[in-house]
Order: structure tokens, then sequence, then C-alpha cells
């Protein structure tokens, strides 16, 4: 009987042993980790609404494109959305430092992050930029009232004949407010200097840090804002006042534009590898850890 426990248990013990070799096989044999990307950063403007004011020609026009909102004096078909007077816009670029209109895809290559730190140059994507044109408009002229901008990233692995896979795409759903430049009692909102800034409130932010999963090995995106020029990004808590304006509550995330000047918001991001164990991985442990410990069990 005891040499029939000990042939019982050595052949247990060959099995997690063959298991784990098999394990460890499979493993080996698994995609690599991707660790440079081509990618294409592109966004549109997916809904807008203006005002309708009802005056007629003294309306202005407004106009709603995938990469441009504009709106304010009549400039014809295919005019310019910022002539020496009356007309405002929201444009996005395609991400250089010298592109503000005519929209996307930014386009590039980045390397992943591996590790905690701070991500090195080549590890930071540029994408795309929008910017607010704000020009003096007259209060006949209809005005923006609110938009989304719908935002998309492909990767590819640099590796020739790899597959690409696309993120799910962010909505940013934000409000707008033409502010008066000179308002009576000569207080702009949230009692801000005059003349007034144009303000946007965002109406809830999509998630930032999506994470995804490609040939079995897991990924997180990180997704930020700059103000294309090195600094933090224009976007940040508005005063109460501010949020008020546009109909939203106290502490809204949105941006204020001061009169007369291009801003801009340059968009971002990284790859960073996430360090985990497949499933198969974990299966395979597992069943090993099994095995190993009816082993102990039965030697006892």
């Amino acid at each position: 009987m005891r040499n029939y426990i000990l042939k019982t248990n050595k052949a247990v013990l060959l099995v997690a042993s063959a298991l784990t070799m098999a394990c460890t096989s499979v493993a080996s044999l698994a995609s690599p980790i991707v660790d440079t990307w081509y990618y294409e950063n592109d966004s549109i403007f997916s809904a807008a609404e203006f005002t309708d004011k009802g005056f007629g020609v003294y309306s202005g026009t407004t106009k709603h494109t995938d990469y441009e909102l504009s709106w304010g004096y009549d400039v014809g078909e295919g005019g310019s959305f910022n002539p020496p007077f009356g007309r405002s816009a929201v444009t996005i670029g395609s991400g250089t430092s010298d592109t503000f209109t005519g929209g996307g895809p930014a386009t590039g290559v980045v390397d992943t992050v591996f590790g905690d730190g701070p991500p090195a140059a080549s590890e930071i994507g540029i994408g795309i930029n929008i910017s607010h044109w704000n020009n003096p408009i007259s209060i006949f002229y209809d005005e923006l009232l609110s938009g989304t901008l719908r935002d998309s990233f492909t990767l590819t692995p640099t590796t020739p004949g790899s597959s690409s896979i696309t993120l799910t795409p962010l909505e940013f759903n934000f409000v707008f407010n033409e502010t008066a430049n000179f308002p009576s009692p000569d207080t702009c909102p949230g009692g801000t200097p005059e003349p007034c800034g144009d303000l946007f409130g965002i109406g809830g932010l999509p998630n930032l840090n999506p994470g995804f999963e490609y040939e079995g090995h897991s990924y997180q995106a990180s997704i930020f804002l700059t103000d294309g020029a090195g600094g933090a990004a224009p976007i940040g808590s508005l005063l109460d006042g501010e949020c008020g304006a546009l109909g939203l509550g106290n502490g809204c995330l949105g941006w204020r534009t001061d009169e007369g000047v291009r801003t801009s918001a340059q968009f971002g991001f990284t790859i960073r590898s996430v360090p985990e164990p497949s499933s198969l991985a974990l299966f395979c442990l597992g069943l090993s850890g099994l095995i190993f410990r009816r082993y102990k069990t039965r030697a006892a």
C-alpha cells in the first residue's frame, strides 16, 4: 500500500511539473509586449447648437462642419471664420504648433511607457488641438450654445504586419456663453476684469485613462491637455458666477478665453504597459498549485 501511495504521489508530481512546463511553453509563444506604436488621433464636432434670435439678415450666419464651428458676420461661402471684424469660431487642428484649423488626423510614433516613472519625450504622443478664436460680434448675431467633440485614437504596432486597434471614442460635451464685453452693471460673470472673456463649460469628463488589451497584453492610455506651448491646459475650475452663467453648478470645469485672441488646448497622451498575468497563466498557476497541494497532503 505504501508503495502504491508513493507511486501515485510521484505521478501527481510528474503531472504538475509537466503542466508547469507546458504553461511556461505556451506563455513563451505569446506575442511580445508592444514597445512602439504608430498612432492616429482625430476629432470632429459631432454635434452643435446655435441660438435663433430671429433678426433675419441681421443674425449673421452659423457654420457647423467636422472641424469648425463659427458664427457672426456673414463672410459668404468658403469665407474665413476670422475676418478683421464680427466673426468667432472654435476649430480643430492637426496637432502641429502652427496648424489650428482644417482638422486632423494628428499622426506620429510613440513609445510604450514601462514602469511607474514619468514618461520620456519619446513616450508622449502629440494629438489634435482645439482653438477658440474670440472676436467681438454684434448682439444681433446668432451665437454658439453647445457642442460635442468626439475624439478617437487608432494604434498600430510598428512591427510589420501588425493589426490596428481603435480605442473607444471619447465624447466631450460643452456649453458656451458669448459674454457681453461691457455688461450692465459693468460686471463680468464671476467678477473678472472687463472686457469679459467668453466661457466654455465641460458637461462631465469621459474616462481619460482607458485600458485596452492587445494580443494578450494589457495597456493603459492616459490622455491629457496642455496649452500647446509646454504649459498647463487652459481648462480648470471656473468661478461660481461663471458656472451660473453657463447653467452649470458651482465648481464646474471649463475655460475662459480672452477677447480678441486665439486660445488653444493641445491633446497629448501616453501608452503604458500594465504588467499582469494573462488569464491562461493564472489558470495554469492555479491548477499547478492545486495539484502540488494535493501531492503534499498525500505525502503527509
